[in-house]
């Protein structure tokens, strides 16, 4: 990010009266007295040591005659402080401007959270208006709050927020960055990645680095970012640059959770996106537009490929009853080398029934 060097910014300007001041009182001299002795009205002598006054040439050379201080230094001091003035009252003017700015972008996404998520500290509203536009790419605020008008459904529900939702897109784009891809995405490999994914989730075995290694040896970048407050989010995919990029939150530490949230979001990688593009932005939330065709077609994809529905029709056929659906859905699915928790979880998917009794194998290996 190319950002101003603050460094060679001035935080206060000195007036050559204030050297001037030091010097009489380090030399025990009252301005009274050195007011007589370079022809000077007192008044006048105290307006230039407070800064009130502008140190002249005339004015440098008595007190180089009296005092032994270099008449150009002084005038050079004199000189500096007017610029440095100057740039000072211009970086007041922007820090003001980029204040306002903030303000203004804060209304679209949590500007607080998302630099403390960053872990970036910056000492002033300019540098944090520069890394959200240079490194965040964002546009100005009125033209970002355009852009995403409407793009998130408002909604009463806990964990909707659709301003915390952009918190979390951002957070999540920022960490997608990050990820190093070096192979070309290839949607013709689809059935290849698909399968070693679900091989993968059944497995549950240091889940997150093995699915990790094997979208990324296939050209989609994957990472995990941690939900924010007031945003229940489960996933996100996106494509730039002909790359696919899938950022998970783990908000339940469930395999099933997981397995699902991953393949629906493969779902709309290898359904969705046209032209190396995605129409709007859809971030996988618990009924959250979830009546819409492209949700329901990511749903379907994921329960097919964890389960495919040829294998899942012929699932055991119990009585209502959590206790017994869960023992028959165990066995069964220890007999047909599937991860029981992603068998229940499509069980709960398709019920609402949750009462299932969870051990530690239910968390993400």
């Amino acid at each position: 990010m190319a950002t101003r060097n603050e460094s060679r910014t001035p935080w206060t300007a000195t007036h050559p009266g204030t050297i001037l001041r030091y010097e009489l009182e380090g030399r025990e001299i009252s301005q009274k007295d050195f007011a007589v002795m370079i022809g000077m009205q007192k008044s006048h002598l105290n307006e230039l040591i407070k800064g009130k006054r502008r140190m002249t040439k005339s004015v440098a050379e008595k007190i180089e005659e009296v005092l032994g201080i270099s008449a150009v230094s002084l005038l050079n001091m004199q000189v500096q402080y007017e610029y440095d003035t100057k740039v000072i009252e211009q970086r007041g003017i922007e820090e003001l401007d980029a204040q306002n700015a903030l303000k203004l972008y804060d209304e679209v996404f949590d500007v607080k959270t998302l630099f403390k998520r960053l872990d970036r500290n910056f000492t002033s509203a300019v540098q944090k208006k520069e890394y959200i536009v240079e490194s965040l790419c964002l546009p100005q605020p009125a033209e970002l709050k355009l852009e995403t008008s409407g793009m998130f459904k408002k909604s009463a529900k806990t964990g909707q927020d659709p301003r915390m939702l952009m918190t979390w897109k951002l957070l999540a784009e920022s960490k997608a960055k990050e990820q190093k891809i070096d192979r070309p995405f290839d949607k013709g490999n689809k059935e290849s990645i698909v399968s070693a994914l679900v091989d993968a989730l059944h497995n549950n075995k240091s889940t997150v680095e093995t699915v990790k290694e094997i979208l990324s040896a296939e050209g989609i970048a994957f990472c995990m970012e941690e939900k924010v407050d007031k945003a229940s989010i489960d996933g996100y995919s996106y494509i730039e640059g002909g790359t696919p990029y899938i950022i998970l939150t783990k908000r339940y530490d469930r395999i099933d959770n997981f397995a699902f949230a991953l393949l629906h979001e493969v779902g709309h990688i290898f359904l969705h996106y046209i032209n190396g593009t995605r129409s709007e932005c859809k971030l996988s939330i618990p009924d959250y537009d979830n009546e819409s065709q492209e949700e329901k077609e990511a749903n379907m994809f994921a329960a097919n490929a964890l389960i495919p529905d040829g294998v899942w029709k012929n699932a055991p056929k119990v009585r209502v009853n959590p206790v017994v659906i869960q023992r028959k859905y165990t066995q069964w699915a220890n007999e047909k080398g599937l991860n029981k928790w992603i068998v229940l979880g499509r069980i709960s998917y398709e019920t609402g029934m949750y009462k299932f009794r969870s051990d530690e194998s239910r968390k993400i290996g």
